[in-house]
């Protein structure tokens, strides 16, 4: 008993906001329930809905929908790509043409990568409250981004709730929370989660019918018929024992017939309705499907309109992130002591670029201008050759011989006679 008390108290909430968020101003405010998960249909998404939407903004029924359907592979590997393109695109920090190294090591903490993540999440959720616990520069402490569970956040009225049912909290829209957190999202946006349930919903009945279809037709029936009841009892128990395919054992006058669509359609309509959903996915989340299924009949025009339908969303996020910076994230560095009054934000696309892309980059440049050598042996990590490196030259680049050659051919040219 001493040992269950011991794990029970080590992971209680307590124990959580404690170890991992000693200094948090709201954490230690709310009593955070674990995620319910029960079997989902269409109409508890709808009630779910209407709760969010009602006069007292109940989304805690949401969420928790939205929490039990990110767990399906396609949906979350189509929200982890838009989140991956903003994470792995490196920010810089320019004031007055230099980079501030202060911001710059902040930049690469975990703790930011959070922040843009949580940030990202408020296009899918539709609301993200952050408490950025970020040191200020030359600090020793560690930095951690905490996000306030969203199942007790209001954002139609600013506050948060001790219980996600609760209709009153703390605003956090006035001192002392209002400078310690950063808002992203507005307030009756319900992310695009919203849209992708239906579809999830579905797949997993899909799924459960095409797993019911496969244990019935999937393999075959065996048929076996008695004249007695001892015959009855000696076919039922070797049947039993030969396998889980099913059997039927009946009288030798017993007729029976299996009516299904297995010769029509039968397994192709559970994977095309799969698929379907699938493509309302993509499109919900990424704005297209090419990019990410491929597509049985298309063209390089269609996939390259697909392509550029994807670039343009990664654009918006990307404009997103850096309006987020420069309205919210800027003064709250400021006040952290970082030097970002008059700063520039931007992302470094050029230390995205893969080395492919750089070849292809200045081989198209060196044809308009000169390049010069510096540049590749840097840029593609060529060591530069040493004089006993470097291959002989061929006769006809040799500068001797071309001499010997050109003084040659000037011997052999005869002057032309003027006529007289």
């Amino acid at each position: 008993m001493a040992i269950f008390s011991d794990l029970k108290n080590k992971f209680s909430w307590a124990y959580i906001k404690d170890r991992f968020a000693k200094n948090s101003i709201f954490i230690n405010k709310i009593d955070v329930r674990p995620i319910h998960r029960k079997s989902q249909d269409i109409q508890n998404w709808r009630n779910a809905l209407s709760a969010a939407e009602g006069v007292y903004q109940q989304r805690y029924q949401l969420y928790y929908l939205y929490e039990d359907i990110t767990i399906d592979g396609f949906l979350a590997a189509a929200i982890e790509k838009r989140i991956r393109k903003i994470t792995n695109a490196p920010l810089v920090c320019r004031k007055g043409g230099k980079v501030v190294e202060e911001v710059q090591a902040l930049l690469k903490t975990s703790a930011w990568e959070n922040f843009l993540r949580e940030a990202m999440n408020a296009k899918f959720y539709g609301h993200s409250l952050i408490e950025p616990r970020w040191k200020g520069p030359g600090q020793e402490k560690e930095s951690a981004t905490i996000l306030i569970n969203r199942r007790h956040v209001k954002p139609r009225f600013g506050i948060v709730t001790q219980n996600e049912y609760d209709t009153e909290g703390l605003d956090y829209t006035k001192p002392p929370y209002a400078g310690n957190v950063i808002e992203v999202g507005t307030p009756e946006d319900l992310g695009l989660l919203l849209k992708c349930c239906p579809y999830v919903i579905y797949k997993r009945g899909n799924f459960g019918d095409w797993v019911e279809f496969a244990e019935v037709f999937g393999m075959p029936l065996r048929w076996a018929t008695y004249r007695n009841e001892q015959s009855r009892a000696i076919l039922e128990e070797a049947l039993s024992k030969a396998g889980s395919a099913g059997y039927v054992v009946a009288p030798e006058d017993a007729k029976i017939d299996f009516l299904s669509s297995q010769g029509s359609q039968g397994n192709d309509i559970f994977k095309s309705l799969r698929e379907a959903l699938n493509e309302e996915i993509s499109i919900t989340i990424l704005g297209n499907t090419m990019t990410t299924t491929e597509a049985k009949q298309s063209g390089y025009a269609q996939s390259k309109t697909h392509e550029n339908e994807q670039a343009e969303i990664h654009a918006d996020d990307r404009s997103f992130i850096l309006r987020l910076i420069s309205e919210k994230v800027t003064d709250f560095l400021a006040k952290l002591g970082y030097p970002v009054e008059g700063a520039e934000w931007a992302f470094n696309d050029e230390e995205s670029l893969t080395l492919k892309d750089k070849l292809d980059i200045a081989l198209k440049v060196s044809q308009q201008v000169p390049v010069g050598k510096s540049y590749w042996y840097e840029t593609f990590g060529i060591p530069v050759p040493k004089e006993n490196d470097l291959p002989d030259p061929k006769p006809e680049d040799d500068p001797k011989i071309k001499k010997k050659k050109e003084s040659s051919g000037s011997e052999k040219k005869k002057p032309l006679n003027k006529p007289n």
